[in-house]
């Protein structure tokens, strides 16, 4: 019992600090708004759904422990899942990487120098040397050079220093020229950024969908075990029944067995949905990475409204949200970048440069002093010229190829975005109708035992009708439950199939 307390207690302190989240599902309203629909918070179960108390030796059967929505569910997951968060690690490195490209054209220095001592011929020589410099990249392609060059020798006591700045400046007119070829790494590196944002955004809506299919399985099992209770309570009651009329002598004793062994059916019944519940409980659990022993039980609503949907807006919002659809547009980008520097690498090799070297260098030693200034500048042009290398004209045919294969693949994930949609457009309609046929036949089949019982305590009906009855009252409740849950995961894909899970729940990607 101490360690059962302890899980719950976990839970309620998880739930207290996680962040809250409004329970919105997923469609269009109507033409022209975003796909939104607010749930219910009650967990109160549809009139359909209630059922009898169970039997005292069905109680151990029944859930119990921390309350649990499906919006604290998701607040759990966004903060102790661990693809989420490994998802949020690997944003670290991939931000990093996006900042060293970006600081290609900041200037980078550096010190160098060194110090040696030699004997030559027995004349020993010291020499020492320090150079501060400094080279940019700028985005024409030209690369400036700045150095400080320090340096002292002092052989058999005559000792020789300089100090010259070194200037160098090289700019090519072709072949790694100009603004687009060298801005082209630095704007596919933020393309690839935001790909990566995409991607985090995909893996993080993946998951919640994954939480709030976990979840509804863990509500479906929690229905299944109260309707598998209400099947031994309604049971029970039925062998009652025939007791009274065997004792009333209406009833011939042998009637009662099969009436008996549908009872213990239906326990059996209430065991294997027990199982299936913690099976769920389990799975929800796993998705949350919490204490797999922690108790929890899900808490919503099992009456949810229709939500009207417009496919032509439904379409828009998944064009303008999924991921993948977005991703592999800027993928294209990138690859149209490709072209332009493909197209560089195919031109000469023309290039201009200048250098230059100023200052002084002094001699001391042996009674002299000689100081000299220094000022050397050179200034040129360099060109190459290939006649027959087909390696220029290899990353040209290999990014118009690649840019090619991208543009179809943006094509095909197009037309598979369109298909999910209307799929999910239909799915949510027909699923719809489904719960509404299931609502009415539940309704009826009750109705229809409540009515055959009466008939039976009349003796107007036999034992077997009742029985019968009671078998399509299970079927029609087995089948509302599945068209319900079938509806509510029908609001979710359809969400995820959008792209909209995280505008829906409200989940801001705090990158």
């Amino acid at each position: 019992m101490g360690a059962r307390r302890k899980h719950r207690l976990g839970i309620a302190f998880a739930l207290l600090i996680g962040a809250a989240v409004p329970l919105v599902g997923a469609a269009a309203q109507e033409p022209g708004s975003k796909p939104a629909v607010k749930a219910k918070r009650a967990a109160r179960p549809s009139a359909a759904l209630a059922q009898p108390a169970a039997t005292a030796d069905t109680e151990v059967a029944r859930p119990a422990g921390i309350s649990l929505t499906v919006a604290d569910a998701i607040a759990i997951a966004l903060r102790d899942n661990r693809t989420i968060r490994s998802a949020y690690i690997d944003r670290i490195a991939q931000k990093f990487d996006l900042r060293v490209v970006e600081d290609r054209f900041t200037p980078h220095f550096s010190i160098n120098g060194g110090a040696t001592r030699q004997q030559v011929a027995g004349i020993n020589t010291t020499s020492a040397e320090i150079t501060p410099a400094a080279i940019a990249l700028l985005p024409t392609g030209a690369t400036f050079g700045l150095a400080w060059a320090n340096h002292m020798t002092d052989t058999a006591g005559i000792v020789t220093r300089s100090s010259t700045a070194e200037l160098t400046l090289s700019q090519p007119l072709l072949r790694g020229g100009g603004v687009d070829v060298n801005m082209a790494p630095v704007r596919a590196a933020r393309l690839t950024e935001k790909i990566n944002r995409l991607r985090l955004k995909a893996t993080v809506s993946e998951t919640v969908g994954q939480v709030i299919f976990a979840y509804r399985a863990l509500l479906q099992a929690q229905e299944e075990l109260k309707l598998a209770q209400a099947s031994v309570g309604r049971a029970q009651e039925l062998l009652d029944i025939n007791r009274t009329l065997i004792t009333a002598g209406r009833m011939a004793e042998v009637d009662i067995v099969q009436t008996e062994a549908d009872l213990e059916n239906q326990r059996i019944r209430v065991l294997e949905a027990t199982k299936t519940l913690d099976s769920a409980r389990l799975q929800l659990l796993n998705l949350l990475s919490i204490d797999l022993g922690a108790e929890i039980v899900a808490r919503e609503s099992t009456d949810p409204a229709r939500i009207a949907t417009n496919l032509s807006r439904l379409m828009q919002i998944a064009l303008a949200q999924r991921p993948d659809y977005l991703g592999q547009v800027l993928v294209v980008e990138q690859n149209k970048l490709g072209i332009v520097v493909a197209q560089n690498e195919r031109l000469w090799d023309l290039s201009v440069f200048a250098s230059g070297r100023f200052g002084r260098e002094t001699t001391t030693g042996g009674g002299a002093f000689v100081s000299e200034r220094i000022s050397d500048v050179t200034v040129g042009a360099a060109f190459s010229v290939p006649l027959n290398d087909l390696r220029r004209e290899q990353p040209f045919v290999q990014a118009t190829s690649t840019l090619q294969t991208s543009e179809l693949q943006l094509a095909s994930i197009r037309q598979g975005v369109e298909l999910q949609v209307r799929g999910s457009f239909t799915d949510v309609d027909i699923r719809w109708r489904q719960l509404e046929v299931a609502r009415r036949a539940g309704h009826l089949a009750a109705r229809a035992v409540e009515i055959e019982k009466e008939k039976l305590k009349a003796g107007r009906s036999a034992n077997f009708q009742v029985r019968g009855l009671e078998n399509d009252l299970r079927s029609a409740e087995s089948q509302q439950l599945s068209a319900l849950i079938g509806y509510l995961n029908a609001l979710t894909m359809l969400d995820i199939q959008l792209g909209t899970t995280l505008e829906t729940w409200r989940i801001a990607l705090k990158d």
